[in-house]
């Protein structure tokens, strides 16, 4: 210190003469740049600093902006960074000492998940697991939530208790971001779309987009692909201290509601519904305003219906589930079936057929007791879809004629054309096709008189389906083009991208490579935006064989394993033995008969695993097996893989036209075995 002159002055001073290269390091620096009246003065000073050339300044604070007029360099993410799921676990193992398990990863891993993977809350949960055991520790989060995170016998502190820390936060913020900071703790999904969707939420809130970055810049919020996000330790303290008013949360819950009754009436899925997902649930199962409980179950309902039409089944159970118990709450019976009919729908879809049947037959018995034919009719159609999908046609046949007569006598001509039009698909795997034609256009006749465009649709592209595999190839085309077009005009994107993979599998059969694979390429890339991952490796599968027919065979090999590991992701065994059949003839073409024999015995590993549903396809892939034995040379062992495949097409009863391939194939190995004799 010298006479005159102030601390400032003399530090000043001593940086204009300095020629060294000096770092300040100022942490936690909310601290000062917060405090009462000082931020004039904390800033002035800073700014003063930073002007000196021999200076490096490093700040850490809460906050988006960096202070003062400064051009600051971010180092990292300007939001409270998290961690991979790797690098948590990484951490909660080196923290608590346990032992690498892979019981114990998926355990720690769910409890990492559950804290975001924020790192604070894990080193402080890892340590709380060196004393309890992992399902304990995730017993107490569910109970006590942010209570349990803070380090044992520590004085609080913003890095010994995850509460302390945040509450360093909230002390920063005015009364009404307090408020607005409740509302956002409701919401598990947080704001979507912020920028648009708050004020359509929360249309009370006055400046709301000033009050988020005031959230924003304490740290207690975070933006997210445009949503406004909390991490969860933060969303379970805020809930529990500062929880949402009810003026708040009558405004949402009514913001969801309009939202869902504008989905109720759109054709179209809406393109953001998966966005708010446990907004919707949360909202509606713990609904508590106009309507009461009625509304929230058909909402519920509602968007359960909406999930099953856009595939997500998961979504679509949940949702069902818990407006069916609203509705038997209310002592709703018939509204309480419906939502047991379309559970079945969604296990049916999901080939869970011995839960789905069971389902369908009690929703089938509790529409008797209320005598609704409507509700009865539901359930024998998805009944006979089910045995279709199991390939048991009579009873197929049997419970879709009984759905149809009473669609018909309660005059809906729509479950009645739906009827025929599953008909239809019978006779087509029966390749009866001129039934399926006649029964196909009675179907069209009647959607057309109702007015569904979609399931005029349907019946066209699986009238093109039958030209195709007749062979009518023209006619195919401009009948599944016709298809597109209706797709189209209706949004449908799966069916259009299903008339484009039909489509280009035309191309591929007329030996049109270059316009197959573009068509192909096509359909793969609306499925892709849809986010349709079956309908994705489907388009794998017919870009394999379009260069396994041009004797591509690597490249050919390559897109069938690829489609394999998608259908692996989605457990769709089916579709997975299909894959490795297939490439087991790949293998078989390239002479590879070693992996050729894995490839075959793989796929009927994989078709065992469905029992009743895969004869066709497991009678081909011994027939396919038979012919690689045949290859090498060894004829007893094709002859007992052609005999296989051969009792297991007679044992079905319906496929007589496969028996009879298999018998000229037995024949020709009794007569190469006479030669080679």
């Amino acid at each position: 210190m010298q006479e005159g002159k102030s601390q400032h002055d003399i530090l000043y001073d001593y940086l204009q003469i300095n020629h060294n290269p000096l770092i300040f390091i100022l942490d936690n620096f909310e601290t000062p740049w917060n405090y009462k009246d000082a931020r004039t003065d904390v800033k002035h000073f800073i700014e003063k600093i930073a002007d000196f050339s021999c200076v490096t300044l490093i700040v850490t604070m809460r906050g988006m902006e960096g202070p003062g007029e400064i051009a600051w360099q971010i180092l990292g993410e300007s939001q409270i960074p998290t961690l991979s799921m790797e690098a948590a676990r990484e951490a909660f193992y080196q923290v608590s000492r346990k032992i690498k398990t892979e019981d114990n990863s998926g355990k720690i891993d769910h409890l990492n998940e559950q804290l975001d993977c924020v790192p604070l809350a894990i080193r402080l949960i890892a340590q709380l697991a060196k004393k309890i055991s992992l399902e304990n520790l995730l017993r107490r989060w569910n109970e006590l939530k942010t209570k349990i995170l803070s380090e044992s016998g520590a004085q609080p502190g913003k890095l010994t208790n995850v509460e302390f820390s945040i509450e360093l936060s909230v002390r920063l913020l005015d009364p009404a971001a307090k408020d607005l900071l409740g509302a956002l703790s409701y919401l598990p999904n947080g704001v979507p779309n912020w920028n648009q969707t708050l004020s359509e939420m929360l249309p009370d809130v006055p400046e709301p987009e000033i009050k988020v970055l005031q959230l924003l810049d304490c740290s207690l919020v975070l933006e997210k692909s445009e949503a406004l996000m909390m991490l969860a330790p933060v969303r379970e303290y805020i809930a529990a201290r500062y929880s949402i008013s009810d003026f708040f949360r009558n405004q949402i819950e009514i913001f969801y509601v309009g939202i869902t009754e504008m989905i109720s009436s759109n054709s179209k899925p809406g393109e953001d519904l998966e966005l708010h997902t446990l907004n919707f649930f949360k909202t509606f199962s713990q609904y508590q305003g106009q309507g009461g409980q009625e509304k929230a179950a058909l909402c519920l309902q509602t968007l359960g219906d909406k999930y099953y039409y856009v595939n997500q089944y998961s979504n679509a159970a949940k949702f069902l589930t818990e407006a069916r118990v609203k509705f038997q709450n209310m002592n709703n019976e018939y509204e309480a079936a419906n939502c047991l009919r379309q559970m079945g729908n969604v296990h049916r879809m999901q080939s869970r057929y011995n839960e789905a049947i069971a389902i369908l037959a009690e929703a089938k018995s509790r529409f008797e007791q209320i005598r609704s034919e409507q509700g009865i009719a539901g359930c024998l159609y998805s009944l006979g879809e089910i045995y279709r999908g199991q390939s048991k046609y009579n009873e197929a046949t049997a419970a879709l004629s009984e759905a149809r007569v009473l669609f018909q006598s309660i005059g809906n001509q729509g479950g009645a054309a739906n009827c025929l039009k599953s008909q239809g698909d019978i006779y087509y795997m029966q390749s009866k096709y001129s039934e399926v034609t006649e029964t196909l256009l009675e179907a069209r006749v009647l959607y057309q008189s109702v007015g569904s465009q979609l399931g005029t649709a349907e019946c066209l592209q699986s009238q093109g389906n039958i030209y195709r595999m007749q062979g009518k190839y023209s006619e195919a085309r401009e009948t599944l083009s016709e298809a597109k077009v209706l797709y189209q005009s209706i949004g449908n994107q799966g069916g259009t991208a299903y008339c484009l993979l039909n489509l280009g599998d035309i191309y591929r059969q007329q030996s049109k490579y270059n316009e197959a694979r573009e068509t192909l390429s096509e359909a793969r890339a609306v499925y892709q935006s849809i986010g349709d991952q079956k309908g994705t490796a489907d388009c794998l599968i017919v870009l394999g064989l379009t260069l396994e027919d041009q004797n591509q065979l690597d490249e050919a090999l390559s897109l069938i394993l690829e489609a394999y590991a998608i259908y692996s992701t989605i457990n769709d065994v089916s579709e997975m033995g299909r894959c490795l059949d297939r490439s087991g003839i790949i293998y078989r073409k390239m002479g590879q008969y070693e992996l050729a024999k894995q490839a075959f015995t793989d796929a009927l590993g994989s078709y065992s695993q469905l029992q009743s549903t895969a004869h066709y396809n497991m009678g081909w892939c011994l027939f396919e097996f038979g012919l690689l034995f045949k290859d090498m040379g060894e004829y007893s062992e094709a002859r007992k893989k052609f005999q296989e495949a051969r009792d297991l097409f007679a044992s079905h009863g319906e496929l007589q036209d496969c028996v009879e391939t298999c018998e000229e194939a037995l024949e020709e190995m009794e007569s190469l075995a006479e030669v080679a004799q």
